[in-house]
Parts: C-alpha cells; structure tokens; sequence
C-alpha cells in the first residue's frame, strides 16, 4: 500500500484563490466606485462625480483613474459621456452586459452553441414553474404587457423580438430571483437566432404569442407543472429549427465577436 507520502507524489496542488491577494489601484477604484453607487442607490443616468473630485478623493493618478473608469464602461455599469458638461453616467444593467462577460469566458473555454441552447432548456422551463408558484399580480401584468407588446407588433419583426426578450426575463423574474432574469436574458442575447440567419414570419410570430399566452395562463393558474410543460413545449421548436436549417452550429465553438460585435 502506498504510503502518505507517496499517495500524492506529482499531483498538483489546487488552492481556491486567495481573496487577499493585492489588486491594482484601478480595481480598487472601481470597486470604491460602485460601492458609491449601490450604496447611494444611484439611479441609471445619474452623474458621477467629475475626474477633478474623483482624483482629489482617491488620491490616484490621471491615468490610474481612467484605467478604472474605462474598466466599468466596459463591463456595463457606466457609460462616459462627453464634453464640457460630460463625465460617467451611472449605466441601466441588463443581461447584454453579462452576456458579454459570459461570451468572452465561453469563447476561451471552447463552449459550443449547443451548451448554451441546453442551459435554456434545463432553466427556463423550472423557472416557469416557480413563476406558477411564487408570482404577485404585478408579475402577471408585467407578463400580460409583453404579450400585448408582441401583438402590437406582430408586423415589426424588431420590437417583436424585444418583447419576446421581455417576456422570457419577465417570467424569470417572476420565480422570485432577480438573478434568474439576468442570466435568462443574457442567454437569449447569446442563443439569438437572428444573425445565424433565422426569420420570424408573421405565422411565427403568431405561434410564439399563443405559446407564450400557453405559459402566462399557467403561471397565472398557480399551475406549475402545466407551465414547465408549455415553456418545454414553447422551446423545442428552437433547437429544432437550429438542427434542421444549420446542422453544424450546435456544435460549433462561440466566439466572443459574435455575441458583442
């Protein structure tokens, strides 16, 4: 039998990373930064304080700061706006902004389309179910209203697409956890059919209205299961769409220019 010493001889050792590691004075700006911003419960479009305020309350460089500004208007939490009367705005978050982040990690990480395609269908149809179970009358509207945005619609391919995002986001979040809309709605900004080259004629649209009125009047029963099995039934199509008209991509690798070009 091997002995201790030996048991572990040429493996390498693997630590969780060491959350006191230093960082640079730029990531620790950033992070005073949005701090600032939760804290102060600053509203999307609210102005920062300008560079002069920011240096002087830091104590950093010119240079150092605009690493660490440029670093929050990349990731999505600020934008800069210019001139005279410019500075950094205070960002409205959406699942675009993590589907970035997402993208450039999946890309590295040889993720292929079809991985995100699977993780839509595990999620999305649990997460109706919990709607079922856990959304307030204000959720049921917030629904309602996307569906009556797509009807709206139905001749306008573009704001129907939005508020097909809309409502995918609305019943996630109706499951009681913000996060879950987040993560719905960056995944549809990844799995977004439109520049493989999809089209959503008006008889699609029209199917995706009556799937989707299918899914509301389950959450809206408090039926659970009757909503897991309409988003189920709502999702299979997609995946078979994809199989059938571009056989190659569910296998092909992502790449980050293709989710933020």
């Amino acid at each position: 039998m091997a002995s201790e010493e030996t048991e572990g001889a040429g493996r390498r050792p693997r630590r969780r990373p060491d959350p006191r590691r230093s960082h640079k004075a730029a990531l620790t700006i950033a992070q005073d930064i949005v701090d600032d911003i939760t804290r102060d419960d600053l509203e999307p479009g609210s102005m920062l304080p300008g560079e002069r305020e920011m240096l002087e309350r830091f104590g950093a460089g010119r240079g150092t700061l605009r690493e660490s500004l440029r670093f929050l208007e990349m990731t999505g939490a600020i934008t800069l706006k210019p001139g005279p009367r410019g500075g950094p705005v205070v960002a409205e978050q959406d699942g675009q902004d993590l589907a970035w982040v997402l993208g450039l990690f999946m890309q590295l990480r040889g993720v292929p389309f079809g991985a995100v395609v699977a993780a839509r269908e595990t999620l999305e149809p649990e997460l109706a179910g919990l709607a079922a179970e856990r959304a307030t009358a204000e959720d049921h509207a917030r629904i309602r209203d996307t569906i009556d945005g797509m009807r709206a619609f139905l001749d306008d391919e573009q704001n129907f697409l939005a508020e097909n995002d809309r409502f995918h986001s609305a019943v996630a979040a109706a499951s009681g956890n913000d996060l879950f809309a987040l993560v719905i709605s960056s995944l549809h900004t990844i799995t977004d059919g439109v520049p493989l080259g999809l089209d959503y004629s008006r008889p699609r649209r029209e199917n995706v209205v009556k799937s989707h009125t299918a899914i509301a009047e389950a959450i809206e029963a408090g039926d659970a299961e009757g909503a897991r099995w309409a988003m189920r039934k709502h999702l299979r199509p997609f995946r078979t769409r994809i199989e059938a008209d571009f056989p190659t991509v569910m296998d092909k690798q992502l790449r980050w220019r293709d989710i933020v070009p």
